[in-house]
C-alpha cells in the first residue's frame, strides 16, 4: 500500500470510524444516539433497491474476485475501497460472507487491508468488507479500532465476530454490549456464553438482560454459563445479582421462543428455589416484585408447575414467593413507580398492584368434587408488561396446567379467542387450545375434542403436533363445567382500560359490519398489547381479506394506532366509531401486511410511517 493511499485517505470526508469516534466522545458510557445511523455527508450507504437480477451468491462472487485480484497485486487500497463501493451488492450480504480459509487470503495482508478499510472507509460496503477481513486475523492491538466501529449499530454484530476470535478479548464483548442495543447486544451476550471466560461472569450475572429482554434460549445459555443455581445457593449474592436472576428466570419461563426453555434448563428447580430465598433477603424494587409475581404465577398455573420438583419443594418455593408478594415492603417502590415519568414504569406498577390483589386461593384452582369427575378451573394470566407476552387462558384439571403439561412450543390462546370455544355440545368439536410461537403450520398446536353426553363433558382425542407429553381423557360435571366457563366470560376484572376498550370496539364493529365496508375495508380485530398501557391497535384489510396466498388480487393489511385516555370507555368507543363513519381509516393507518407490489397497485407507500391518529378531524 502506498503513501499516496494514506494521503488520499486524509483528503476524504470523515470516515465511518471518525463518525463513531466523535459520537463516542459525546456519550462515552452509553449507546450512540440512534445507533449512530445519521452518517455525515460524504458517507455512502446502500439500502436502496436496485434492478440488478444477479443472485446474492453471484454478487458475493464478484466481490471475492475483486479481493482476490487485489491480494495478488496490492497496489492501491483506495482503489479497492472505491471498487467495493461501486459493486451492486447489498451491504447486509457482505456481513454473511466468509473469507477465512480462502487459498489466496494472506492473513497479514488481510489484517492490514481490513484495518485500513475499517479506519478510513466512507462507504458502508467497504467498511463491512474490512470487518470480514479482520475475522480471525485481528490482533489484540486492533481492539480499540474494532470496538469503536462496533458502536455503530450497523457494525455491532460484525465487531462481535471479530472480537470473539481475538485471544483474551472476552471482556471487550461486555464493554461493547454495555454500549449497544438490540441484536448487537444480544450477539455479544451469546458470544460471551460461547467463550465461557470467567472474566465475563460478573457482567453476565448482573447485566445480560436489558430493558428489551432476552429470549428464553439465550437466557438459558447465560444461566448455564454462569452456573446461576450455584450462585444463588452459595455465597451471598448482592441485590443486583438477585434482581437480575429474576429477569433471567422470567425469560427462561417465557413462551416467547420456539420452545419453553424452562424444561431444557437442568437446574431450573434449584434456580427457582434459590431465587425465592434470595428475593426475600433483597431490598424491594419493582423489577424484583415483577419477577416474584410472574414466577409465582408460573409455579401455580404454568410451566414451572410441570417441572420434576423434589417432594414438597414446589409448594415451599411458591409459599415463599406468595409471602414475599403479600408483604408490606413494596409500598415505597410502588409509590415511586406510580410517580415515574416513564409510562412503562407506571403501567408495570399498576399491573403489579392488580396482580398482588388477584392471588388465587387453592379452592379457585382446585374446586371441590365428589370424586366422580375431574375438577375444572380457568385462570387468566397477565404477563409482566416489560416482557410483552400475550395474555394466556390457563386451563387447570385437578389443579394441573394441562396445556403446559402437553405443549411447550407456545402459549394458550387468550380468553377472547378461547373461552367461547370451550362450550360443550352433543356434537363433538375439536378445539385448538394453544399454538406454537411461530405458527401451527411451522411448529404445531394443541387440540382437544370436547363433547357433552348427559351430565358429563368429556375432553379426549388430544391432537398435538410438537407435543411434550400425552394426556388422557377427562370427565367434568356438565353444570359445574358450564358455570366455570360462564363465570370466566363474565369476569373482565383482569382487563386494563385499553383491553376493555378493544373488547367494546370489537363488539361494536361486529354489530355494524357496513362501517368499514363503506371504505372498501374488512375488519380484522382491535387489540391491546400487554406492553402498551395507553394504546390500542385496530387491524383491517383493504379492499378485502385475501382469498389465498397465491391470489393475484391485491390486498393490504393496515393498522391504526389509537391513543387511550382516562375518560369513560364507552364515550371513547363512541367517538372512535363516529370517527370511522366520517373519516376513511386508511388515511391514517400503517401498512403492515401484503406486498410492495400490492401496495403499488393500490396506491399506498411501502412501508408507511407509523402514526397515532387522533379521533377528531
Amino acid at each position: 500500500m502506498s503513501m499516496a493511499d494514506e494521503r488520499r485517505a486524509l483528503d476524504r470526508a470523515p470516515s465511518l470510524f471518525d463518525h463513531a469516534s466523535r459520537l463516542h466522545r459525546l456519550t462515552p458510557d452509553q449507546p450512540l444516539p440512534d445507533g449512530g445511523r445519521h452518517y455525515p455527508p460524504g458517507v455512502t450507504d446502500h439500502n436502496q433497491r436496485d434492478d440488478i437480477t444477479a443472485s446474492l451468491s453471484e454478487r458475493r462472487a464478484t466481490l471475492l474476485a475483486l479481493l482476490e485480484t487485489f491480494f495478488a497485486d496490492p497496489v492501491s487500497v483506495t482503489a479497492l475501497h472505491d471498487g467495493i463501493r461501486d459493486l451492486p451488492i447489498p451491504s447486509c450480504a457482505i456481513d454473511r460472507m466468509t473469507v477465512e480459509g480462502l487459498p489466496w487470503l494472506k492473513p497479514d495482508l488481510a489484517r492490514e487491508t481490513g484495518s485500513w478499510l475499517v479506519r478510513h472507509s466512507t462507504d458502508v460496503r467497504a467498511a463491512a468488507t474490512g470487518m470480514r477481513l479482520l475475522v480471525g486475523t485481528a490482533h489484540p492491538e486492533d481492539i480499540p479500532l474494532i470496538r469503536t466501529i462496533g458502536l455503530l449499530h450497523r457494525f455491532g454484530c460484525a465487531a462481535i465476530d471479530v472480537l470473539e476470535k481475538i485471544p483474551g478479548a472476552a471482556i471487550q464483548l461486555a464493554w461493547l454490549a454495555e454500549r449497544s442495543t438490540g441484536r448487537p447486544r444480544t450477539q455479544a451476550v451469546i458470544a460471551m456464553c460461547r467463550l465461557v471466560d470467567p472474566v465475563t461472569f460478573p457482567w453476565l450475572l448482573r447485566h445480560a438482560v436489558d430493558d428489551r429482554g432476552l429470549v428464553g434460549s439465550h437466557a438459558r445459555q447465560v444461566a448455564e454459563t454462569v452456573s446461576l443455581a450455584d450462585a444463588l445457593e452459595s455465597g451471598d449474592p448482592d441485590d443486583e445479582v438477585t434482581v437480575h436472576s429474576g429477569k433471567l428466570l422470567q425469560a427462561i419461563a417465557s413462551t416467547r421462543d420456539y420452545s419453553v426453555q424452562l424444561h431444557e434448563y437442568a437446574d431450573a428447580c434449584r434456580a427457582l428455589a434459590g431465587f425465592a430465598v434470595r428475593a426475600g433477603q433483597a431490598n424491594p424494587s419493582l423489577d424484583l416484585l415483577a419477577a416474584a409475581v410472574t414466577l409465582g404465577e408460573d409455579l401455580r398455573t404454568g410451566h414451572a408447575a410441570c417441572l420434576p420438583w423434589p417432594p414438597g419443594e414446589r409448594a415451599t418455593t411458591l409459599e415463599r414467593l406468595e409471602r414475599l408478594v403479600a408483604s408490606p415492603r413494596w409500598a415505597q417502590p410502588l409509590a415511586e413507580a406510580r410517580r415515574s415519568p416513564d409510562p412503562m414504569t407506571r403501567w408495570r406498577a399498576a399491573w403489579a398492584v392488580r396482580a398482588m390483589r388477584a392471588v388465587p386461593r387453592d379452592s379457585d384452582l382446585v374446586p371441590p368434587s365428589d370424586g366422580r369427575f375431574n375438577r375444572f378451573a380457568i385462570r387468566v394470566a397477565i404477563p409482566d408488561p416489560a416482557i410483552g407476552e400475550q395474555v394466556e387462558t390457563r386451563l387447570l384439571v385437578d389443579g394441573r396446567p394441562v396445556v403446559a403439561e402437553a405443549f411447550r412450543k407456545g402459549a394458550p390462546h387468550g380468553p377472547e379467542d378461547l373461552l367461547g370455544l370451550l362450550a360443550a355440545t352433543t356434537e363433538p368439536r375439536e378445539v385448538r387450545l394453544a399454538e406454537a410461537y411461530c405458527t401451527e403450520g411451522c411448529c404445531g398446536a394443541l387440540h382437544v375434542t370436547i363433547s357433552l353426553d348427559g351430565d358429563t363433558v368429556t375432553w379426549g382425542n388430544w391432537r398435538a403436533s410438537g407435543a411434550a407429553g400425552a394426556l388422557g381423557s377427562f370427565r367434568f360435571q356438565a353444570e359445574q363445567y358450564a358455570e366455570t366457563i360462564a363465570r370466566a366470560v363474565r369476569d373482565h376484572g383482569w382487563e386494563w382500560g385499553a383491553r376493555s376498550l378493544a373488547r367494546k370496539l370489537n363488539r361494536l364493529l361486529a354489530d355494524e359490519p357496513g362501517l368499514l365496508a363503506a371504505w372498501q375495508c374488512e375488519p380484522g380485530r382491535v387489540y391491546a398489547r400487554t406492553d402498551e398501557y395507553e394504546t390500542i391497535r385496530m387491524c383491517f384489510w383493504h379492499p378485502r381479506y385475501p382469498s389465498g396466498l397465491d391470489s393475484d388480487d391485491p390486498w393490504l393489511q393496515l393498522e391504526w394506532l389509537i391513543s387511550v385516555d382516562d375518560t369513560d370507555l364507552d364515550d371513547q368507543a363512541a367517538r372512535i366509531i363516529d370517527h370511522l363513519r366520517r373519516v376513511d381509516p386508511k388515511s391514517h393507518a400503517e401498512v403492515v401486511g401484503g406486498s410492495r407490489e400490492f401496495a403499488d397497485r393500490l396506491g399506498f407507500p411501502w412501508p408507511c410511517c407509523r402514526k397515532t391518529a387522533a379521533t377528531d378531524d
